[in-house]
């Protein structure tokens, strides 16, 4: 799963977010996950916060990797479909209503280790068990836990293989 925080601003940038747009753009996300490309491609947006007056922050999960601020198409056409236009003149600039920038991007959890090679899995062994003088107090206490799990695990192995 990739997931995308969006900055998302009007694109006339002198144009502001009231409560009555921001819960159009709240019900905009909605309409625009039920969209059939939204289910074809598994692709999630939801409103995260207002950051001020002027940005608001989305965010996206899809399926696959994606260009995220091709996506706000996807609400433009959801606010226009749920919206009258004249509560969305003021953000219109140029014929656009929304422009987004992405500010954090990254693939969610172990997914995106599922497919290592082995030589990558013992370099890894190998700087959970020497590599922690040069990691921070909580990356020094994950290598730790990890340690101790792969050491259960050989623990296990070496019992389980001395019995046959």
């Amino acid at each position: 799963m990739y997931n995308y925080l969006l900055n998302v601003t009007a694109s006339n940038k002198n144009a502001t977010f009231n409560d009555e747009i921001i819960e159009a753009i709240k019900d905009a996300c909605a309409e625009a996950n039920s969209s059939t490309n939204s289910n074809r491609y598994g692709r999630n947006f939801s409103f995260v916060s207002k950051l001020d007056n002027r940005t608001i922050q989305l965010r996206l999960k899809s399926d696959t990797p994606i260009i995220a601020t091709r996506t706000i198409s996807s609400i433009t056409r959801a606010l226009l479909r749920i919206c009258s236009h004249e509560k969305l003149e003021p953000l219109k600039y140029n014929g656009s209503l929304l422009a987004a920038t992405v500010v954090e991007e990254y693939e969610e959890g172990a997914e995106m280790y599922n497919n290592l090679q082995p030589h990558e899995i013992v370099q890894a062994v190998i700087e959970i068990f020497f590599g922690q003088a040069s990691l921070g107090n909580k990356d020094k206490q994950i290598a730790k836990d990890s340690a101790n799990r792969i050491k259960e695990i050989v623990t296990n192995y070496k019992a389980s293989t001395q019995n046959h």
